[in-house]
């Protein structure tokens, strides 16, 4: 199994930080505060289930300042080399998911809650103890900084024991143990409350056979009972048949009655209506005689009001016109005022042009360049480079001189620097002779180049002057340009301008020729108003008979219907009355056939019926409560018999247990805890021991004694000595420690292990051997023990496991 990368989002300090493992020793490395911790620790959260309140008090510090999520993920390869990718975030809601590579791409395994997902990653690490993953990582596989030496520094051996028996998963037997004993004493109680329960339902299930004769008895009269109820229901059934056709018979009668009344009063109502219907139609035949005499003047009317929207019509077109021209003349006057105005703007234009070009063209003359100067400036390049090598020149001067003066004074007594012995240049005059006439050459040299370069920084500096008057000059020169060009720019707009007013004269000769238009068309409706007033007095002229026209319309339009109507009525008033003369026929058969007299007394024969049924009903119903109540308290009384029987099974297998949990505990439980942590501290000793002597160099024996305490023991004058607790040093301890975490982590098949800062507490040699015990664990070297994981994960910052490590990741 190995992890091959983790991504880390906004978790603590890492806002996304993603890492890539080799396999083998992968150390971390860097400043205290960059976060490897925090490595260690988002891998215990996203693989192994750790709550972060194991990390922080608050899960939200466990999330980057001023972010609301955060999310990790890790990738890794099982044994059978397929990769998965297991992810967890940080925050509400938390989602921890496990996914399977598939076609370059992985995929979320479908489950159904946390404890799914922790049952597979168990079965894929290979971590399937009863333990949890998280306890597993807490306790041995990555165990936090200021955990790392706890369990074994506790000083109470008791307590001591009890962690290192819950981290080998071995304190499950003594807790069994220890538990068993309440487990006897619950079936010992349970016996005794068994055994006190019986004797109560002994005395009540005395009256069981009491019970039963009762119950016999009260059966009989119910059936009795129920017997005479059957008997005296038949009757009162038969008599409510012969009650119901009598009832129909009256009924009959006396919906025939009702009927017989209605039809007479619609009867009458008919009557009405008819009446009603006949003076309808002789209104509807007078309107019909006023509509033949208006016809002729509501068809004037119409034609009058036809005529008069046609011209008002006309109306509104005339007036569009009037508009039209209005605005035609408004446009006129106005494209005349402005042919006046711009005609006045373009003279005033072109006057301001000429004389503003008058003035550029004084200002031009005003700045013409001076010959002299211009030359002078001309030669300033020539005059710069002169100046710069007499400049030269002095300065060689100036050296040739120093070194002269270092020479006149070593040579001052003519003994040669180099040979110890007179000097032969000088052997005939004197040294003094000698440098005298070179410090008054090289003096005069030096004045005329003084003077020469004094001459030419004057020259410098008034052909610079002229330089920069030309260069004022020629800045003037391009704003006279400028401004030339600009009133160019000015003068052809100007003309462009004038040249428009040719078409604005046109567009205002169209303007005028479309009023005159306008004005012609406007004479053809002169007498509109005039025919208009014609139209309107014939309109009037008409209008009574169009409003008797209108006023009878409806009705004379309903002549037809209302005809109709009447003859319906008249029809319909017929059925009526041959209706009512067969219902009064059928009245007088049925009033023969119902006598009123039996019916009322047959009716009283009823509900002496009804009163006999109701007695025995309530006789049967109280019959039968007695006899369901004692069927009840029989069945009960059963029961309780029945229970006590199980009562007495439950006695003689609470007895059975008994037995077993004496065996379980004095044969069993009692020993076998101790027997298993011995076998383990023998194991783990016996790995922990060639780890150990690697690590120290030393002669010394490292065993993990009873109660798992740490013991070392080495040879003093011939003797054994036994070392433990505060014998130790830090540095022995920590060595022992590393030693023995490493034999666990062995023995329990983890694959994989994580060590935060494994070195502290130790010396430059015990680091550099841990170091190559790592390395020798890795390879299987050195015969400390065979090859039994494949990743290992270390925080250092020490040098010495650089030469053994596969990767260092250095974090900043």
């Amino acid at each position: 199994m190995q992890i091959l990368s983790i991504h880390l989002k906004n978790i603590k300090s890492h806002r996304d930080t993603e890492l890539t493992f080799s396999p083998g020793i992968n150390v971390l490395s860097g400043p205290n505060g960059v976060g490897k911790s925090t490595i260690f620790e988002a891998i215990g959260y996203a693989m192994f289930g750790v709550d972060a309140q194991s990390f922080v008090g608050n899960v939200e510090r466990f999330i980057s300042i001023g972010a609301k999520r955060g999310e990790i993920a890790v990738v890794f390869e099982v044994a059978d080399g397929e990769h998965f990718k297991v992810s967890r975030t940080v925050g509400t809601p938390s989602k921890w998911l496990l996914a399977e590579e598939s076609g370059g791409a992985f995929e979320v395994e479908e489950h159904k809650d946390g404890k799914e997902t922790e049952a597979r990653l168990k079965e894929l690490l290979g971590l399937n103890s009863g333990r949890s993953l998280a306890e597993q990582f807490e306790l041995v596989i990555g165990p936090f900084q200021n955990e790392f030496l706890g369990p074994f520094v506790i000083k109470q051996p008791t307590k001591r024991r009890d962690k290192f028996d819950e981290i080998l998963g071995i304190d499950t037997w003594r807790k069994t143990f220890n538990e068993t004993k309440v487990l006897a004493s619950a079936i010992k109680a349970k016996v005794d409350s068994l055994e006190s329960a019986i004797g109560p339902l002994q005395d009540q299930v005395a009256e069981l056979p009491a019970k039963k004769d009762e119950h016999k008895t009260a059966k009989k009269d119910l059936e009795q009972a129920e017997t005479e109820l059957a008997a005296q229901q038949k009757q009162l059934k038969d008599l409510e048949l012969l009650l119901l056709s009598i009832d129909r018979r009256e009924k009959d009668l006396k919906e025939l009655e009702k009927e017989i009344e209605a039809l007479k009063e619609r009867i009458t109502n008919g009557n009405e209506m008819i009446g009603k219907q006949k003076l309808l139609v002789g209104e509807a035949k007078k309107a019909h005689k006023v509509i033949e005499e208006t016809t002729p003047g509501k068809k004037a009317y119409e034609q009058a009001e036809t005529r008069l929207s046609e011209l008002r019509e006309q109306v509104k077109v005339q007036r569009k016109l009037e508009q039209e021209a209005a605005e035609h003349k408004t446009q006129v006057g106005k494209l005349g005022e402005r042919f006046k105005v711009e005609s006045q703007s373009i003279e005033q234009t072109r006057k301001e042009l000429a004389a503003e070009e008058k003035t550029l063209a004084d200002s031009r003359k005003a700045l013409s360049l001076d010959a002299e100067q211009k030359a002078l400036s001309d030669r300033l390049p020539e005059i710069r480079v002169n100046l710069e090598w007499v400049r030269k020149q002095l300065g060689q001067l100036e050296g040739r001189r120093a070194g002269l003066q270092e020479g006149s004074e070593k040579l001052a007594e003519g003994v040669c620097p180099f040979f110890q012995e007179p000097c032969l240049n000088i052997a005939e005059r004197p040294p003094g002779d000698v440098f005298t006439a070179k410090f008054s050459e090289l003096d005069q040299e030096r004045q005329r180049l003084h003077e020469q370069v004094q001459r030419l920084e004057q020259e410098e500096k008034s052909a610079s002057q002229a330089s920069d008057q030309i260069k004022a000059v020629a800045v003037k020169l391009e704003g006279l340009d400028a401004q030339m060009k600009s009133l160019d720019n000015r003068r052809n707009a100007n003309e462009l301008k004038a040249e428009g007013l040719g078409e604005l004269q046109k567009e205002q000769a169209a303007v005028q020729q479309q009023l005159d238009e306008k004005q012609s068309l406007l004479e053809t409706y002169n007498r509109l108003q005039a025919d208009i007033e014609k139209e309107e007095q014939e309109k009037a002229r008409h209008q009574e008979a169009r409003d008797r026209f209108v006023a009878n319309q409806q009705q004379a339009a309903e002549l037809d219907q209302r005809r109709t109507d009447l003859d319906k009525f008249e029809k319909h008033l017929k059925q009526l009355q041959e209706g009512l003369v067969e219902k009064e026929e059928t009245s007088r058969k049925l009033c023969k056939e119902y006598d009123a007299a039996e019916h009322e007394k047959l009716r009283q024969q009823k509900n002496d019926l009804w009163g006999g049924v109701n007695a025995l009903g309530q006789k049967v119903k109280g019959l039968t409560a007695d006899v369901s109540r004692l069927s009840a308290e029989v069945d009960k009384l059963s029961q309780i018999e029945k229970d006590i029987a199980d009562k007495k099974e439950q006695i003689k297998g609470y007895k059975e247990k008994d037995e077993l949990v004496k065996f379980l505990r004095n044969r069993v439980f009692r020993n076998v805890s101790g027997y298993l942590s011995e076998r383990f501290r023998e194991e783990i000793s016996h790995r922990a021991n060639r780890i150990y002597r690697i690590i120290s160099e030393v002669d010394e024996e490292l065993a993990w004694g009873e109660n798992y305490q740490i013991v070392l023991r080495d040879m003093v004058d011939g003797e054994l000595r036994e070392r433990a607790d505060d014998q130790l040093s830090g540095g022995q301890t920590m060595s022992a420690v590393v030693a023995l975490r490493l034999a666990m982590l062995q023995t329990i098949g983890a694959r994989i292990a994580f060590f935060d800062e494994p070195t502290s507490n130790l010396d430059v040699t015990r680091r550099e051997n841990l170091a190559h015990a790592f390395r020798a664990i890795d390879v299987g070297k050195e015969e400390v023990t065979e090859h039994w994981y494949d990743q290992l994960f270390l925080i250092s910052h020490d040098v010495a496991f650089t030469e053994i490590t596969d990767q260092i990741l250095t974090l900043d």
